[in-house]
Protein backbone atom coordinates (compact mmCIF):
# COMPACT_ATOMS: atom_id res chain seq x y z
CA UNK A 1 0.00 0.00 0.00
CA UNK A 2 1.56 3.43 -0.89
CA UNK A 3 0.25 5.85 1.43
CA UNK A 4 -0.18 9.93 0.77
CA UNK A 5 1.71 12.08 3.27
CA UNK A 6 0.48 13.84 6.53
CA UNK A 7 -1.12 10.61 7.30
CA UNK A 8 -1.23 10.05 11.62
CA UNK A 9 -2.31 7.32 13.43
CA UNK A 10 -5.59 7.88 15.93
CA UNK A 11 -7.81 6.39 18.42
CA UNK A 12 -11.72 7.55 18.84
CA UNK A 13 -13.09 7.00 21.98
CA UNK A 14 -16.64 7.70 23.11
CA UNK A 15 -16.96 7.23 26.80
CA UNK A 16 -20.88 7.43 28.13
CA UNK A 17 -22.46 9.63 25.22
CA UNK A 18 -25.57 11.28 26.41
CA UNK A 19 -27.30 13.40 23.97
CA UNK A 20 -30.45 15.74 25.33
CA UNK A 21 -32.51 18.73 23.95
CA UNK A 22 -34.61 20.84 25.58
CA UNK A 23 -38.16 20.45 23.92
CA UNK A 24 -39.22 23.91 25.12
CA UNK A 25 -42.10 22.64 27.82
CA UNK A 26 -39.50 22.11 30.68
CA UNK A 27 -39.03 18.22 29.64
CA UNK A 28 -36.12 17.15 28.14
CA UNK A 29 -35.87 14.74 24.72
CA UNK A 30 -33.21 11.83 25.21
CA UNK A 31 -31.88 11.59 22.09
CA UNK A 32 -28.61 9.15 22.69
CA UNK A 33 -27.91 7.34 25.75
CA UNK A 34 -24.49 5.70 27.50
CA UNK A 35 -22.61 5.07 23.52
CA UNK A 36 -19.37 4.10 24.45
CA UNK A 37 -17.86 2.57 21.43
CA UNK A 38 -13.82 3.35 20.15
CA UNK A 39 -12.30 3.63 16.49
CA UNK A 40 -9.07 2.74 15.77
CA UNK A 41 -6.70 4.06 13.06
CA UNK A 42 -7.61 2.96 9.43
CA UNK A 43 -10.80 1.54 10.74
CA UNK A 44 -13.85 2.16 8.70
CA UNK A 45 -16.96 1.95 10.41
CA UNK A 46 -20.60 2.66 9.99
CA UNK A 47 -23.40 3.44 11.88
CA UNK A 48 -27.01 2.44 11.50
CA UNK A 49 -30.57 2.63 13.77
CA UNK A 50 -33.81 3.67 12.73
CA UNK A 51 -34.57 6.60 11.24
CA UNK A 52 -34.69 9.26 14.78
CA UNK A 53 -32.41 7.35 16.56
CA UNK A 54 -29.68 9.95 16.87
CA UNK A 55 -27.24 8.39 13.71
CA UNK A 56 -26.35 12.45 12.61
CA UNK A 57 -26.39 13.80 15.89
CA UNK A 58 -23.94 10.84 17.28
CA UNK A 59 -21.43 12.09 13.94
CA UNK A 60 -21.95 15.73 14.96
CA UNK A 61 -21.03 14.80 18.53
CA UNK A 62 -18.30 13.19 17.11
CA UNK A 63 -16.92 16.20 14.81
CA UNK A 64 -17.10 18.85 17.95
CA UNK A 65 -19.92 20.19 15.89
CA UNK A 66 -22.32 19.58 19.65
CA UNK A 67 -21.31 18.61 23.23
CA UNK A 68 -23.03 15.86 24.78
CA UNK A 69 -25.12 16.16 27.55
CA UNK A 70 -23.09 13.56 29.36
CA UNK A 71 -19.73 12.21 28.45
CA UNK A 72 -16.92 12.75 26.16
CA UNK A 73 -15.64 12.22 22.90
CA UNK A 74 -11.79 11.64 22.81
CA UNK A 75 -9.30 12.02 20.18
CA UNK A 76 -5.78 10.42 21.40
CA UNK A 77 -6.90 10.96 24.75
CA UNK A 78 -7.47 14.60 24.37
CA UNK A 79 -11.39 15.81 24.82
CA UNK A 80 -12.61 16.95 21.75
CA UNK A 81 -14.84 20.14 22.73
CA UNK A 82 -14.89 21.98 19.04
CA UNK A 83 -14.05 20.81 15.70
CA UNK A 84 -10.85 20.09 14.70
CA UNK A 85 -8.53 19.78 11.84
CA UNK A 86 -7.94 16.28 12.40
CA UNK A 87 -11.28 15.50 11.41
CA UNK A 88 -12.84 16.01 8.02
CA UNK A 89 -16.39 16.08 7.33
CA UNK A 90 -18.31 15.53 4.46
CA UNK A 91 -21.94 16.30 5.08
CA UNK A 92 -25.15 15.16 2.52
CA UNK A 93 -24.59 18.51 0.84
CA UNK A 94 -21.38 18.93 -1.24
CA UNK A 95 -22.32 23.13 -0.16
CA UNK A 96 -19.38 23.72 -2.55
CA UNK A 97 -19.21 27.40 -3.55
CA UNK A 98 -20.72 28.13 -6.83
CA UNK A 99 -18.44 30.89 -7.46
CA UNK A 100 -15.25 29.26 -7.24
CA UNK A 101 -13.36 26.86 -9.33
CA UNK A 102 -13.52 22.91 -8.52
CA UNK A 103 -9.92 23.78 -7.79
CA UNK A 104 -10.67 26.71 -5.38
CA UNK A 105 -13.26 24.95 -3.66
CA UNK A 106 -10.46 22.13 -2.69
CA UNK A 107 -7.67 24.68 -1.63
CA UNK A 108 -10.20 26.80 0.58
CA UNK A 109 -9.30 25.17 3.92
CA UNK A 110 -5.84 25.46 3.40
CA UNK A 111 -6.55 29.13 1.98
CA UNK A 112 -7.86 29.81 5.64
CA UNK A 113 -4.73 29.00 6.97
CA UNK A 114 -2.80 30.91 5.04
CA UNK A 115 -0.97 28.93 3.00
CA UNK A 116 0.72 29.72 -0.16
CA UNK A 117 -1.63 30.06 -3.35
CA UNK A 118 1.43 27.63 -5.37
CA UNK A 119 1.04 25.33 -2.38
CA UNK A 120 -2.30 25.23 -2.04
CA UNK A 121 -2.89 24.79 -5.64
CA UNK A 122 -0.40 21.72 -5.57
CA UNK A 123 -1.73 20.19 -2.58
CA UNK A 124 -5.39 20.37 -3.99
CA UNK A 125 -4.33 18.81 -7.22
CA UNK A 126 -2.75 16.20 -5.40
CA UNK A 127 -6.06 15.12 -3.79
CA UNK A 128 -8.45 15.86 -7.04
CA UNK A 129 -6.28 13.24 -8.79
CA UNK A 130 -7.08 11.17 -6.04
CA UNK A 131 -10.90 11.40 -6.49
CA UNK A 132 -10.09 11.48 -10.40
CA UNK A 133 -11.39 15.25 -11.21
CA UNK A 134 -7.78 16.62 -12.23
CA UNK A 135 -9.40 17.40 -15.59
CA UNK A 136 -12.10 19.14 -13.93
CA UNK A 137 -9.97 21.35 -11.54
CA UNK A 138 -11.01 24.59 -13.17
CA UNK A 139 -14.43 24.23 -13.43
CA UNK A 140 -17.48 25.68 -11.76
CA UNK A 141 -19.37 23.06 -9.41
CA UNK A 142 -22.59 23.32 -11.97
CA UNK A 143 -20.78 22.23 -14.75
CA UNK A 144 -20.25 18.85 -12.86
CA UNK A 145 -22.52 15.53 -12.04
CA UNK A 146 -23.85 14.88 -8.58
CA UNK A 147 -21.09 12.43 -8.81
CA UNK A 148 -18.57 14.45 -9.57
CA UNK A 149 -19.69 17.05 -6.91
CA UNK A 150 -19.40 14.82 -4.57
CA UNK A 151 -15.96 13.59 -4.91
CA UNK A 152 -14.80 16.92 -4.82
CA UNK A 153 -16.45 17.47 -1.36
CA UNK A 154 -14.18 14.58 -0.40
CA UNK A 155 -11.05 15.70 -2.25
CA UNK A 156 -12.32 19.71 0.36
CA UNK A 157 -12.21 17.10 3.42
CA UNK A 158 -9.00 15.29 2.50
CA UNK A 159 -6.62 18.41 1.52
CA UNK A 160 -6.20 19.23 5.39
CA UNK A 161 -5.20 15.68 5.80
CA UNK A 162 -7.20 14.58 8.35
CA UNK A 163 -7.18 11.41 10.62
CA UNK A 164 -10.41 10.94 10.39
CA UNK A 165 -12.87 10.68 7.62
CA UNK A 166 -16.63 11.24 9.12
CA UNK A 167 -19.60 11.07 6.14
CA UNK A 168 -23.43 11.72 7.10
CA UNK A 169 -25.04 9.80 4.16
CA UNK A 170 -22.97 11.83 1.47
CA UNK A 171 -24.14 9.83 -1.49
CA UNK A 172 -28.03 9.32 -0.62
CA UNK A 173 -28.93 11.76 -3.20
CA UNK A 174 -26.99 10.01 -5.70
CA UNK A 175 -28.29 7.67 -8.36
CA UNK A 176 -27.70 3.58 -7.97
CA UNK A 177 -24.87 3.63 -10.51
CA UNK A 178 -23.06 6.29 -9.46
CA UNK A 179 -23.53 5.80 -5.81
CA UNK A 180 -21.97 2.69 -6.25
CA UNK A 181 -19.12 4.17 -8.02
CA UNK A 182 -18.43 6.43 -5.31
CA UNK A 183 -18.51 3.89 -2.94
CA UNK A 184 -15.76 1.77 -4.75
CA UNK A 185 -14.29 5.45 -4.76
CA UNK A 186 -14.28 5.53 -1.24
CA UNK A 187 -12.60 2.30 -0.80
CA UNK A 188 -9.63 2.87 -2.89
CA UNK A 189 -8.98 6.14 -1.20
CA UNK A 190 -9.47 4.78 2.09
CA UNK A 191 -6.93 2.26 0.78
CA UNK A 192 -4.28 5.14 -0.26
CA UNK A 193 -4.49 7.21 2.65
CA UNK A 194 -5.06 4.85 5.45
CA UNK A 195 -7.46 7.09 6.94
CA UNK A 196 -10.29 6.10 9.51
CA UNK A 197 -13.65 6.51 8.36
CA UNK A 198 -17.00 7.04 10.28
CA UNK A 199 -20.16 7.06 8.07
CA UNK A 200 -23.55 7.05 8.32
CA UNK A 201 -25.92 5.26 6.36
CA UNK A 202 -29.37 4.17 6.16
CA UNK A 203 -28.53 1.46 3.57
CA UNK A 204 -27.74 -1.83 4.67
CA UNK A 205 -25.75 -2.49 1.75
CA UNK A 206 -23.62 0.56 1.60
CA UNK A 207 -22.24 -0.13 5.33
CA UNK A 208 -21.96 -3.68 4.45
CA UNK A 209 -20.16 -2.59 1.57
CA UNK A 210 -17.86 -0.11 3.26
CA UNK A 211 -17.49 -1.12 6.31
CA UNK A 212 -15.24 -3.43 8.93
CA UNK A 213 -17.50 -3.24 11.70
CA UNK A 214 -21.15 -1.98 12.18
CA UNK A 215 -22.40 0.10 14.99
CA UNK A 216 -26.29 -0.64 14.94
CA UNK A 217 -28.41 1.99 17.05
CA UNK A 218 -31.90 0.69 18.94
CA UNK A 219 -34.85 3.43 18.37
CA UNK A 220 -34.92 6.57 20.09
CA UNK A 221 -33.09 6.97 22.35
CA UNK A 222 -29.85 5.76 19.94
CA UNK A 223 -28.02 3.03 22.51
CA UNK A 224 -25.56 0.92 21.20
CA UNK A 225 -27.85 -2.21 20.07
CA UNK A 226 -25.18 -4.32 18.43
CA UNK A 227 -21.50 -4.29 17.23
CA UNK A 228 -20.73 -6.64 14.27
CA UNK A 229 -17.76 -6.95 12.41
CA UNK A 230 -18.11 -7.77 8.50
CA UNK A 231 -15.59 -10.24 8.06
CA UNK A 232 -15.85 -9.89 4.31
CA UNK A 233 -12.91 -10.31 2.06
CA UNK A 234 -12.04 -7.30 -0.46
CA UNK A 235 -13.48 -6.40 -2.99
CA UNK A 236 -16.61 -7.93 -1.88
CA UNK A 237 -19.49 -9.07 -4.14
CA UNK A 238 -23.17 -7.54 -3.40
CA UNK A 239 -24.36 -11.17 -4.56
CA UNK A 240 -22.68 -13.35 -2.83
CA UNK A 241 -24.09 -15.97 -0.10
CA UNK A 242 -21.89 -13.92 2.50
CA UNK A 243 -22.97 -10.55 1.73
CA UNK A 244 -26.61 -11.68 1.40
CA UNK A 245 -26.97 -13.62 4.97
CA UNK A 246 -24.85 -10.59 6.31
CA UNK A 247 -27.29 -8.05 4.69
CA UNK A 248 -30.06 -10.29 6.28
CA UNK A 249 -29.07 -10.40 9.51
CA UNK A 250 -28.36 -6.63 9.67
CA UNK A 251 -32.05 -6.22 8.56
CA UNK A 252 -33.20 -8.57 11.01
CA UNK A 253 -31.65 -6.48 13.58
CA UNK A 254 -32.95 -3.33 12.35
CA UNK A 255 -36.50 -4.33 12.48
CA UNK A 256 -35.87 -5.85 15.73
CA UNK A 257 -34.41 -2.52 17.23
Amino acid sequence: MVLLEGIRAMKLELKGITKEFDQGNGNNAVILQDISLQINEQEVVGILGPSGCGKTTLLRVIAGLEQPTHGQVLLDGEAVTKPSARMGMIFQEHALLPWRSVLDNVSLGLEMQEMSRKERQEKAMKYLELVGLQESAHSRPYELSGGMRQRAAVARALVLEPSLLLMDEPFSALDPQTRKQIQEDIIRIQETTAKAIVFVTHSVEEAIFLADRLVILSAKPGRVQELLEVKLERPRDRMSPQFLEMRERVLGLLGGG
